[in-house]
Parts: structure tokens; C-alpha cells; sequence
């Protein structure tokens, strides 16, 4: 009887430190959160609002604002990310980012910087993979080796890197304390995306799906680095973590006991079937529940993804490809899926749906709710209820001319014939292009005016052909589509925009004659942040759009700023060089005038002049001068 008490006792006791480890890592991430002064994740935030609540650079003043410091990230390219900041590792405020990947000899540099004097930061260590590198991940890039930065627990770093590493570095010194290999380029697969930490577990995907993979989202230790789950986005019910209680609330978006993972698909295509979450990641932590975005299912020639003949049967919903170019939420316990919303069924124009899906909380109809918003690259903004997936609004937020408008019973996109590429040879006129209303780079939003977003914006149409199917292999580029992009109106290519979700309106927009492919900040102090592919860095008057101050960078800006404060003093960071799928052409030295290059890049890189934009990545830093 004494063994078993001690057993029991022994069982509670590890039951408690194993709930104790993920609660005080879930408790840090939410704590850090609360702490103005830090940028402690990708979005300052688990929910990716990408807000800060500091005021002391305001409308008054902003006119002061001057760069303090700068430091080069070690690699040509720039990154579609950000830097952390902790305030004490080690007993020191702390920097830390990671450069993009050019060539495996300068690929994912990681700094950490001492901001003690935050005028005058000290790198006190530096890393870079050196062993078992894959050379062959390179020609494998898709939309460019970009990174979208670093996530931060436990007196860790922990990113990916571009060749398929998750990588955990003691905070203080820059040692691995765990390495594991995620991604498998010689089988398409790359990471770019930024990690999420939550509940103890690093959360992290790969891309590809123009290199025919089958994604999936794997969950780590984040002590140990040991494997703790993972779902794949298509295949059986199992594989893709479906159970009977997913969808439960809205079982019209598609329910676990018909594999539709597999059935959904044409023969064994489902292995192929892209699918991927190279994008961004968020986590609620009392629902306890995480959020990402699918890719699309890799093959642009879309009447190969269907068995049928007409566009009419391909959309009968026998044929959604899932679960591509969904919106999972899934328990981050185990990965089960909680729903699991398809945004375009059977893609016919590359729409991803990796774009980020941010956490408010917001008043609907009369009705409090806990409420996910995300800007698909298809051109709707979409409102859903976080804890089951019911589609509470979608909008088009930019010129969209390939559907109606989304049903709001079924959640399916209403298509127009006409603006649908389907024939093989034919070329169709879509808005928004394959490079969507918006990619990646993510909105801001202030959580106390949870229905107005600040949006960097697309401003592109396109004519697709989609070509015969010659091969379909892993690891082997298999688009089979021509693509010529083209501003909707000559001179725009980019447009900041204050967007109301609710209602559908914008509010105000700043145009461009250059593509806005960063992220935005919004502060307290009543101020917008934002950079433009000219290197133009940006703050205005979150209230009116009025420009009040401007600055012309070193190289085009991909970057998502960031802000915080050491001893007293506010900063603004941004990490500043041409890159991501826009600025491919240029960073890969492609011909220029090949109209279809790039999967459709050139044509929008030269009619925006990105050509004439210099390389190099550099984080500049500002503060207002007294």
C-alpha cells in the first residue's frame, strides 16, 4: 500500500511539474505580452495584433524622429520579419533577429544584441548552422529565402532555418541547446515562417507547394525539442488531425468520416497536394487553441485537380482539394482539429491562405464575440468566431473580380465563370493577382478599436494561362500556368489602407507607386509605422492618413516594424532590403522583361521599377531626438 501511495504521489508530482513547465511558458508569452516596454513574438503578441501600447512617440512629435543606430543582418536579402526584444536575459535588455538565407555560406545569421546603452547596442553573439547544411535547398526557393523571424521563451530563441532546422539558442550566449530537422528540401520543403510558442510547444510549418509537398504543422518540445505532434493538410481524417468534433458547429464546411483529405482529390494527388503553412501563427490561450492558414494545393493547371470536364462540376464541392487554402484551429494540446474553414475551394488562381489571422475581441451584431480577422490574398477579409469557426462577415477589401461574393450560409465564394482559369491554353483575366490583395505582410490593429485594421495592400491584376501537365514530382517545380501580373491602375502598385471589417468601408488609403510588401505597426500614439519597396519608411496619423514624417532607407523595405523602450526611451525598428516573391527578380538577378518570370514577378517588378532598387539587408533603429 505504501508503494502505491508513493506512486500515485510520484505520478501527481510530475503531473504537476509538467503542467507547471507549460503554464509558466504559456504564462511568460501572455506576461511579456502585457509589458509595453518588450516585443517579445513575431506580433508582440500571441493574437498578432502587431499594437503597441506605448505613446511617448506621438502625433506631436514624431516630426523629431531621427535614426539613432543601424547593423547589418550579414546577408544581402532582406526578411519579411522583425526583431524581439526581452528586457531581461541574463539581466540585460535584448535583441535578437535573423537574416535571410542568399547562400548557405550566409544563410539564417542569428544576432543577439545587448541594448544596455540603447543607443549604442553591442552584439555579444552571433550564430549561424554550420554543419549539415543542404545545399540543395536553395534552388528550391519558391518566392525567395526570406525569414520571418525568431519567437522567444524559456531563455530561448528558436527559429527555423531556411534548409528544414528548428533551432532552440540559449538567449544569454547563443549556444544550441536543441536542434531537430523539420523540412526536407529534396522534397520541396523550405522553412521561412516564424515559430509560435505556446503552451510549452514550439508550433512551426515549411513551404513548397509549387514543389509538389504535402504540408503539414509539427509541434516540438520546447525544452527538449522532442516531437510532440503533428497534422498534415491533406490525406485521411487521422492525418490531418480531424475527429468528430471538428466542424461540429458548421458541419457544411466538411466533416472527419469521409477522408475528404483524400476523396477530394484525383487518385493519389492528395501526396502532393501542397497544402502548406509557411505563413504566420497565432494561439489563444484560454481556448487554448492554435490558428494558421493553408497554402494552395500546388498544381496552378487546375482542371488536372478535378476528374470532371466543366468549371460547373469541378465547384459541385467534390473537388475542394482539401484542406488547402483553409483556416485551422486546432487544440494545442494535440493538434485536433476544431474546425477547419476552406476559404477557396478548388483554387484556381494560387490564392494561399497563409495570411495572418489576428485575435480580437469585438462587438457583432449586437453580440460580444471572441473573433479571428484575416486578409486572404483571395481579396475578402474574413470575420470568424474564434472557439468554432462561424463565418461572421466577409468583405472585399481590395478590387476582386473572381467572385460575386462569399455565401454566408455555406461559407463557398460564389466564382465568375469568366474570371476563373480552368482550360488549359486559355488565358483569363483574375483581380486580385496570385501575389493576392495582400501576401504575407501583416495588418495592425489596436484591440480597443478591434474592427478597424491597418492593411498594407496589393493593387494588382493578372492574366493566367494555365499550361499542360508535363511531370508532377516532389521536390521539382510544377506550377504548369503562365502568369503576367499588372497594376490594376498604372502608377499604384501599393496602398495602405484603414479598413473597417465590420462594415466593409475604408475608412482612409495612402497609394503608392511602389508595392508596400511589410507589415504595419500601430501604437498609442496615435501613429502608424509602415515601409514601402522604395525603402520610404512611414508615420502617420492613424486617425486622418496624414503622412506627418518620411524617411528613404538604404534598400526596399519587406520588414515589419516593431517598437519598444529601454530606460525611458521609445524606439522604432525596422529591418530594411528587397526581397520576398516581389523582389525575387531582383534579388535573383532574373531577366527583367521575361513578362512570365518568376511566376509572374518580373512583370510587376518592372512596371514598379524594382530593378533601380539596391540590395542589402540592414536594421535601421529611431528614436525622437530631444
Amino acid at each position: 500500500m505504501r508503494t502505491k501511495a508513493l506512486s500515485i504521489a510520484s505520478g501527481i508530482l510530475v503531473a504537476l511539474l509538467c503542467f507547471s513547465f507549460s503554464a509558466l511558458a504559456d504564462d511568460e508569452v501572455t506576461r511579456r505580452a502585457q509589458d509595453p516596454n518588450e516585443w517579445p513574438s513575431p506580433g508582440r503578441d500571441n493574437a498578432l495584433t502587431r499594437y503597441s501600447p506605448l505613446r511617448d512617440i506621438n502625433t506631436d512629435n514624431v516630426s523629431r524622429l531621427q535614426m539613432i543606430w543601424s547593423q547589418s543582418t550579414g546577408a544581402l536579402r532582406g526578411q519579411e520579419g522583425q526583431p524581439i526584444v526581452i528586457d531581461d536575459v541574463g539581466g540585460k535588455p535584448m535583441m535578437f533577429f535573423v537574416s535571410g538565407c542568399p547562400e548557405m555560406s550566409k544563410c539564417n545569421i542569428v544576432q543577439g544584441l545587448d541594448l544596455s546603452h540603447p543607443d549604442h547596442p553591442i552584439q555579444v553573439w552571433n550564430y549561424m548552422k554550420q554543419n549539415d547544411r543542404d545545399e540543395t535547398a536553395i534552388p528550391r526557393a519558391c518566392c525567395d529565402t526570406v525569414n520571418r523571424g525568431p519567437a522567444y521563451a524559456d531563455g530561448k530563441v528558436v527559429f527555423g532555418t531556411f534548409d528544414g532546422f528548428v533551432i532552440a539558442l540559449d538567449a544569454k550566449t547563443g549556444r544550441e541547446v536543441w536542434t531537430v530537422k523539420q523540412a526536407s528540401p529534396e522534397k520541396g520543403e523550405t522553412i521561412t515562417g516564424a515559430p509560435l510558442i505556446a503552451d510549452g510547444k514550439v508550433i512551426i510549418g515549411f513551404g513548397g507547394d509549387e514543389f509538389a509537398i504535402r504540408g503539414r504543422v509539427d509541434a516540438y518540445d520546447l525544452k527538449t525539442g522532442k516531437q510532440v505532434w503533428k497534422c498534415y493538410s491533406t490525406g485521411s481524417d487521422k492525418d490531418a488531425c480531424l475527429t468528430a468534433e471538428t466542424n461540429k458547429a458548421n458541419p457544411q464546411y466538411g466533416i472527419a468520416g469521409k477522408d475528404l483529405g483524400i476523396h477530394t482529390f484525383v487518385g493519389n494527388d492528395w501526396k502532393i497536394g501542397g497544402g502548406s503553412a509557411w505563413g504566420w501563427f497565432s494561439y489563444d490561450p484560454k481556448l487554448k487553441i492554435v490558428y494558421y492558414g493553408t497554402g494552395n494545393p500546388g498544381l496552378w493547371s487546375p482542371s488536372y485537380r478535378c476528374s470532371k470536364r466543366t468549371q460547373e462540376e469541378c465547384n459541385t464541392g467534390d473537388f475542394d482539394n482539401k484542406w488547402s487554402l483553409t483556416i485551422f484551429g486546432r487544440k494545442v494540446e494535440t493538434g485536433a482539429a476544431v474546425f477547419a474553414y476552406q476559404m477557396t475551394p478548388f483554387d484556381q488562381w494560387d490564392y494561399d491562405g497563409v495570411n495572418e489571422n489576428v485575435l480580437v475581441d469585438m462587438n457583432v451584431d449586437g453580440k460580444d464575440r471572441n473573433t479571428l480577422v484575416h486578409f486572404d490574398r483571395n481579396g475578402f477579409s474574413y470575420v470568424l468566431d474564434r472557439a468554432d469557426g462561424t463565418l461572421l462577415r466577409a468583405n472585399k477589401y481590395v478590387t476582386v473580380n473572381w467572385a460575386e461574393r462569399i455565401d454566408m450560409t455555406t461559407g463557398r465564394p460564389i466564382k465568375i465563370r469568366e474570371h476563373s482559369p480552368f482550360e488549359r491554353g486559355h488565358s483569363v483575366n483574375a483581380c486580385p493577382s496570385s501575389m493576392g490583395g495582400k501576401d504575407q505582410q501583416p495588418c495592425s490593429v489596436d484591440p480597443t478599436e478591434p474592427n478597424k485594421f491597418y492593411c498594407p495592400t496589393n493593387n494588382w491584376c493578372m492574366e493566367l494561362e494555365p499550361q499542360p501537365r508535363s511531370h508532377m514530382q516532389q521536390g521539382t517545380i510544377s506550377s504548369f500556368a503562365n502568369i503576367f501580373m499588372y497594376p490594376e491602375k498604372p502608377g499604384v502598385a501599393g496602398k495602405i489602407k484603414k479598413f473597417d471589417v465590420l462594415s466593409g468601408q475604408t475608412d482612409w488609403e495612402i497609394s503608392d507607386p511602389y508595392p508596400n510588401w511589410g507589415g504595419t505597426l500601430v501604437t498609442a500614439g496615435g501613429l502608424l509605422f509602415y515601409g514601402s519597396l522604395n525603402g520610404d519608411f512611414r508615420a502617420v496619423n492613424r486617425g486622418t492618413g496624414k503622412v506627418l514624417w518620411e524617411r528613404k532607407l538604404a534598400s526596399g523595405i519587406i520588414g515589419n516594424p516593431i517598437s519598444y523602450r529601454v530606460k525611458g526611451k521609445q524606439y522604432i525598428s525596422i529591418l530594411c532590403g528587397i526581397g520576398g516573391w516581389i523582389g525575387v527578380p531582383v534579388t535573383a538577378g532574373l531577366d527583367i522583361d521575361d513578362r512570365f518570370g518568376a511566376i509572374g514577378a518580373t512583370a510587376m517588378a518592372k512596371a514598379a521599377n524594382l530593378d533601380k532598387i539596391p540590395q542589402g539587408g540592414t536594421l535601421f533603429t529611431f528614436r525622437v531626438m530631444e
